[in-house]
């Protein structure tokens, strides 16, 4: 979405607000399988002494694969995006955002902070205990019957404590 600010960039106090659903698709990979629809962004770009200023809350529902037990999940998410906007092109600032002309690609910034803040491993709980390394079980359903092996270089105390 392309947001004109050419009221507001000369007008230190004006504000220009927003809302949309942003496309959020690019997020997908990884551990995020879907954005489900509807996710919505709403916000405000001000100027504040002849700074324009970003700020957006962004909220989504991702669908998501748990790295620990496979199991695809829910995951509902609200993101704060702050950003400064400049005519110029300000490479030693990441959030820094150049204007294109009067316009601001407000799907650009809210794409590029929604991305670079996502965990890369997602859980479907924090004490998820994931899969049997051996037999592939889910673990958070109760543990496996798989024996557990002892460890060659511990076997002679196993054999320390069958003596007794």
């Amino acid at each position: 979405m392309q947001l004109d600010l050419r009221d507001i960039i000369y007008v230190p106090g004006a504000s220009a607000p927003f809302e949309y659903e942003p496309d959020l698709s690019e997020a997908v990979g990884g551990s995020i399988v879907a954005v489900r629809p509807g996710a919505s962004a709403s916000g405000r770009v001000r100027n504040s002494a002849g700074v324009l200023h970003f700020d957006a809350d962004v909220e989504a529902v991702l669908e998501c694969t748990c790295a620990r037990c496979l199991k695809v999940f829910e995951l509902p998410v609200h993101r704060s995006v702050h950003a400064v906007l400049s005519e110029g092109e300000n490479e030693d600032d990441p959030d820094v955002y150049t204007l294109c002309g009067d316009n601001v690609d407000v799907d650009e910034i809210i794409l590029t902070d929604f991305i670079l803040n996502m965990d890369q491993r997602l859980l479907c709980r924090e004490d998820c205990e994931g899969l049997c390394e051996k037999c592939g079980s889910d673990l958070n359903d109760g543990p496996c019957h798989c024996k557990s092996e002892t460890d060659p270089r511990l076997a002679v105390l196993g054999q320390l404590l069958e003596n007794e």
